[in-house]
This record gives C-alpha cells, sequence and structure tokens, in this order.
C-alpha cells in the first residue's frame, strides 16, 4: 500500500472536501508532497466553490427581439478570476507534476544496474504520451529501462493514447507552458455539467406548441454582455425574467477548456495510480480515488436526470446517494422542475397532441 506519509481516508465534511490522514512510517520520499497535493485539491475546490457563492453573481439577462425570440446575455458581478486563484492552482498542478518526476527518479535510481549516470539521472523524468510513437522513444530511456518490464506495462497502460483521457496531456501541456512559456489560463464558462433551472418564461416551454432553447457553440467565457443563449417559441412569448446561470471554473489550454473540478480529479487519480506503479504496485488508495470521483459523477447524472428528464428512479437513487429518505416524489407527480436544462445542451421540442379520434361511418 502507498504511505505518503499517511495512508489516505477520505472524509467529507459538510458536504465539501477533506482528506484526513493517520500516521504511517518507513515512506517514500515524494509522499509528503503528494498528500499536500490531495489536500490542498480538495481545500482549493471547496474554498473556490464558497468565493464564487459569496461574492460573484452570473446572470442571463434577456432581451426580447419579437414576440416569439429572446436572446440572453451574461449580467456579471464580482471578480471572476482573482490572480491569487490562478497563481493557488498553478502551485497545486506544478507540485503533482514533481511527484510524478520524484517518484520516477526515486524507482529508477533504485533499480538500476548498472547505476544511472549523472547526466542520465538529469535526464529522468515521468513520462506522460499523448501518442504511441512518442511512448516508443520514451521507452528507450536509461530511466525507463531500469524498471521492470511489469511497471513499464502498467505505465503504458495509463498513458493518454492507451486511455484516451487526454485530460492529462493536457496537465503535462499545461505544466510546461506555464514554466516556459504562458501562465496557466482560467476562465468562467456556463457550467455544461449542472443544472440550470428556468424560472421566468411565460407560458412555461412545455405549455408552448414548439420551442427551441439554442446555446453558443462553443460555449463562452463568461463576461458582462457576451450572448450565450436564445429561447425561441411558435407561441408568442408573453414575459421573459432574469435567470441564474450555472457557471464553472474551467482551464484552458490549446483552444480546450476543462472544468476545474473534473480536471483535479483526473489529475489526483492519475498521480496516485502512477506513483502506487512505481512504489510497490498496490492500487488501493488509486482504486479508492477513482470510485470516490465515479460516484461524483454519477450523483451529477442522477441530478440531471432527475430534472432535466422527471426521472423518477434516477431522484431516488440521488436522495439514496446523498443520505436522505428514497422515496421522493411520486411518479405521478411529473417532473421536479418544469423547464431545466444543460448549458451547451440545445433543446426542441414539439408538444404531443392526443390522437384524434375518427368515427367510424355505420352500415345502414
Amino acid at each position: 500500500m502507498i504511505a505518503v506519509p499517511e495512508i489516505f481516508s477520505t472524509a467529507l465534511r459538510d458536504g465539501g472536501y477533506a482528506v484526513r490522514v493517520t500516521g504511517q512510517n518507513d515512506t517514500p520520499v515524494w509522499s509528503a508532497r503528494f498528500a499536500k497535493v490531495v489536500n490542498e485539491s480538495f481545500a482549493f475546490l471547496t474554498a473556490e466553490a464558497q468565493r464564487s457563492r459569496e461574492r460573484v453573481a452570473v446572470r442571463a439577462v434577456p432581451a426580447r427581439d419579437g414576440d416569439h425570440r429572446v436572446v440572453y446575455r451574461c449580467g456579471v458581478r464580482g471578480e471572476l478570476v482573482p490572480l491569487d486563484v490562478v497563481e493557488d492552482l498553478r502551485d497545486i498542478l506544478a507540485r503533482g507534476r514533481s511527484v510524478l518526476d520524484i517518484a520516477m527518479f526515486s524507482a529508477a535510481t533504485a533499480q538500476a544496474a548498472p547505476p544511472l549516470s549523472e547526466k542520465e539521472k538529469k535526464n529522468t523524468y515521468f513520462p506522460i504520451a499523448a501518442t504511441e510513437q512518442a511512448w516508443r522513444s520514451i521507452e528507450g530511456q536509461p530511466h525507463m529501462q531500469a524498471l521492470t518490464q511489469n511497471q513499464r506495462d502498467s505505465l503504458r497502460r495509463i498513458q493518454p493514447f492507451e486511455t484516451g483521457d487526454f485530460a492529462i496531456s493536457e496537465f503535462a501541456r499545461i505544466h510546461n507552458e506555464d514554466k516556459h512559456q504562458l501562465p496557466l489560463q482560467l476562465v468562467v464558462i456556463p457550467d455544461p455539467q449542472f443544472v440550470m433551472m428556468f424560472e421566468n418564461i411565460v407560458p412555461l416551454p412545455m405549455l408552448a406548441e414548439e420551442y427551441w432553447l439554442e446555446w453558443v457553440e462553443p460555449l463562452p467565457a463568461v463576461a458582462n454582455r457576451v450572448v450565450v443563449f436564445e429561447y425561441r417559441s411558435s407561441d408568442a412569448i408573453q414575459d421573459a425574467g432574469i435567470e441564474e446561470l450555472p457557471v464553472a471554473l474551467a482551464v484552458e489550454v490549446g483552444g480546450m477548456r476543462r472544468d476545474v473540478e473534473h480536471f483535479l480529479w483526473e489529475v489526483i487519480s492519475f498521480i496516485s495510480r502512477a506513483t502506487a506503479i512505481l512504489h510497490d504496485g498496490d492500487t488501493k488508495l488509486a482504486d479508492s480515488f477513482r470510485d470516490y470521483f465515479t460516484s461524483r459523477r454519477a450523483e451529477l447524472e442522477y441530478f440531471r436526470k432527475m430534472l432535466v428528464d422527471g426521472d423518477a428512479e434516477a431522484e431516488v437513487a440521488w436522495l439514496a446517494m446523498r443520505g436522505q429518505e428514497q422515496t421522493g416524489r411520486s411518479v405521478e407527480d411529473g417532473k421536479l422542475h418544469p423547464f431545466a436544462a444543460l448549458p451547451g445542451t440545445p433543446l426542441h421540442r414539439r408538444r404531443e397532441l392526443p390522437p384524434i379520434e375518427v368515427a367510424q361511418s355505420g352500415s345502414h
């Protein structure tokens, strides 16, 4: 089992994140830093969520365009991305990268026979390969050859070109660019993984014969007066008020944007598994992180199905995951919310009319 210098046991407090550690001796040299990466990641996510709730407000502000179309623009109050937030996340990611490199150095120098030369030691780093060609080039390096074949095979299996998880390639790219070219780039975007609940459209969309909800593609960075979506209806829109717009902090790299919360989940999972491979091969800790993050994603999906699809079974599952009563509303009650959607996911619905019964003419 990986000791770090304490074995992690995850503890959720007040619906937020925390990692509690318990003492353990004889630990690898990189373990205290890994513990700090995990603790700081959870603390960062909790603090950023609180800051966003208390100091920032983002609204979707409507502007009517005739009787059948409303365009919504962002209205922002507060500072979206303070410099301290950027630098705090930058430090976490840099520490995470250094944990990988130190773990590789420790394993390679301990196992190399004959020992690595000073030049080879200086060129020792943890491999992150986006392509098989890149992996083949890395695999022949002296520090990689110092590992066992089983270790190399296991490291290959977690590479982005094998898993398809290119968040880890972006993690490596962010670190390199931040050191030499461009500081970490963070933006706030409409949250594509959290349900937006519409409160102020009259008449309700499901009462219209046909309606459309269309988002700007790709979802834009949030800023005052930026157009984010439009709502259209075949029926005359009587009223459209300001709506709460759920937003997420995102890291920007190579023209792509990654939700910071999910990005840190991927990074922690990757580091915990990679260091396990290099240390003693025991992945229990990595498995526990994987299972925890998988359950958080499942909770979000149940929440989406519950509100957007009106899925009663998803509501029961969501309540159970939160330790609440598993009865919920009855299926006959219909949707919990009359109109909800995921930012970035367009909607187009036509009201289904009951079939017309045609009387059959009788024979005379």
